[in-house]
């Protein structure tokens, strides 16, 4: 007779563990819904309340979204300050390419370089990373 876990079981052994996550966020908020990057700043905030290593990275059209919701007037401010502690920094040729690297280096944001000018996804799985992307 074959033994089953149940779910509660399978749930404490997960919760046991921290896991190695990076989530990036390629969605613009100013050229798309805004969901994407809700979800994404609710998931990393998921992530960190049960103490998993995590790290937020801004990609793409994501450098305009971190520009955007640092406003604290932003629908999504509130959201993103939840998942904020979990920053990485941002895609440094992205910013530039959106217009948005002035902004976004007066706040201190860190610009992520590695790859030929860009943020280095490698880097994150040698970290041993799962990659999310939204």
């Amino acid at each position: 007779m074959q033994e089953t876990q149940t779910s509660s079981t399978t749930e404490t052994q997960a919760s046991s563990m921290a896991h190695k996550v990076a989530v990036v966020v390629y969605s613009n908020v100013t050229q798309e819904a805004a969901s994407r990057a809700y979800r994404a700043f609710g998931f990393v905030a998921e992530l960190l309340a049960h103490g998993d290593d995590v790290a937020l990275i801004f990609d793409g059209g994501g450098s305009a979204t971190l520009a955007a919701v640092l406003d604290p007037k932003h629908e999504l401010h509130r959201a993103w300050t939840k998942a904020a502690p979990a920053l990485r920094g941002v895609c440094g040729y992205c910013a530039r390419a959106y217009g948005v690297a002035d902004a976004l280096h007066a706040e201190g944001i860190t610009f992520l370089t590695e790859d030929h000018g860009h943020a280095s996804l490698r880097d994150m799985l040698v970290e041993g990373r799962q990659l999310v992307t939204f």
